[in-house]
This record gives structure tokens, C-alpha cells and sequence, in this order.
């Protein structure tokens, strides 16, 4: 069992982690506008423990908080409410090990050029997956949740074929630590020697 100080560090650090994902062009960037968004989402639905979650259950509570962010603050449209949703959720629930059971296998990616340019590097002749992961390019182009679904269905037809979770699609991303872009001595591998 977590200890509640260390369930409220990870989702004080989570918090931090969505605000930190908007300083590369989100329509708001302070503190002041973000954690009041963040702090009216019901966390507590998938982050609480109890029963398992399903993946219709996760991806109808997802939708709803999404629409509910965008309807508080008319400044974040789609694509940014679902890319705080699920930096928060990637934080709290994968890395920080919350929620009810099942959370880890059906929580989102955070969606963004870097996990776009991966996956059209990786499935460059899979033109099924990029035609929905990759629809869309820019995340103020997603305006709808029916295009974000689209590109949730391309990472999940994604995820398939790499034999991983949904939010394991995140190990294509194209940052600056990504394996790509490391040397063979930068890599940290944590199931033992390649």
C-alpha cells in the first residue's frame, strides 16, 4: 500500500509535469490557469483504488474530462485538454504506479510532434496505423474529440504490432534522450544486459 505522502508528492508531481508539457505552445502556460484546470478533472475516478477499470470505462471518463476542460477555459481546445490529461495520467499512473487496476494498460499517450515523428519513422510502410496515428500533424489541429479517437486508434493499432501497452507507444518518441539518440554507453538497461 502507498502511503499518502507518497501518493501526494507523485500527483504534486504530476501536476507539475502537465504544466511543464504547455511551454511549448499551449495557449496557457501559467500555474495560475493549469492547476485550477487540473485540480477540477475527477482523478479520484481512475487514480483512486478499487475495482478494475476497463478500457471502455477509461476511454468514456476521458472523453468527458476532456470536453469538461475545454468548456472551463475556452482557450484550451481539444488538443491540449487530452495533452494534459494524459501527461497528468502518464505521471500519477505509470511512472507513479496510481490507480485502480488495469490503469496502466489503457491511460493514453500524451500526443505530440515527437510521438508523431516516431511512429512515422517506425511504420513508414504501414500506411493503415500513420493515416489514423498521424492524421493530423500539430496538437491545435486536433478540434475534435472524433480526431483525437482516430489518432488513439492508430497508437493502439501501433501498440499491437510493438507488442506493448497503449501508453508504451511513448517509447517512439523522438526527444532528446530517446534510445535513437543515445550511444550504446547512455543506454540504462534495467532488465539486465542486452
Amino acid at each position: 500500500m502507498m502511503s499518502r505522502f507518497r501518493a501526494q508528492i507523485v500527483l504534486d508531481y504530476a501536476k507539475w509535469t502537465a504544466l511543464s508539457a504547455t511551454r511549448s505552445g499551449a495557449p496557457i502556460k501559467s500555474r495560475g490557469d493549469v492547476y485550477p484546470l487540473l485540480d477540477a478533472v475527477t482523478f479520484g475516478e481512475v487514480l483512486s483504488p478499487g475495482l478494475p477499470i476497463s478500457r471502455t470505462e477509461f476511454d468514456a471518463w476521458h472523453e468527458a474530462q476532456t470536453l469538461a476542460l475545454c468548456a472551463r477555459d475556452e482557450r484550451v481546445p481539444i488538443g491540449w485538454s487530452v495533452k494534459l490529461l494524459n501527461v497528468y495520467l502518464k505521471t500519477a499512473a505509470y511512472v507513479g504506479d496510481l490507480g485502480r487496476p488495469g490503469i496502466r494498460e489503457v491511460i493514453h499517450p500524451p500526443i505530440d510532434s515527437g510521438l508523431w515523428e516516431g511512429l512515422a519513422a517506425r511504420f513508414r510502410g504501414r500506411p493503415e496505423i500513420l493515416a489514423e496515428a498521424c492524421c493530423v500533424r500539430r496538437i491545435r489541429d486536433i478540434t475534435e474529440y472524433k480526431t483525437y479517437s482516430r489518432i488513439i486508434a492508430g497508437c493502439r493499432a501501433a501498440a499491437t504490432v510493438l507488442g506493448c501497452s497503449l501508453i508504451e507507444v511513448e517509447q517512439l518518441w523522438l526527444g532528446s534522450a530517446t534510445p535513437a539518440a543515445a550511444g550504446p554507453n547512455q543506454m540504462l538497461h534495467l532488465t539486465g544486459p542486452a
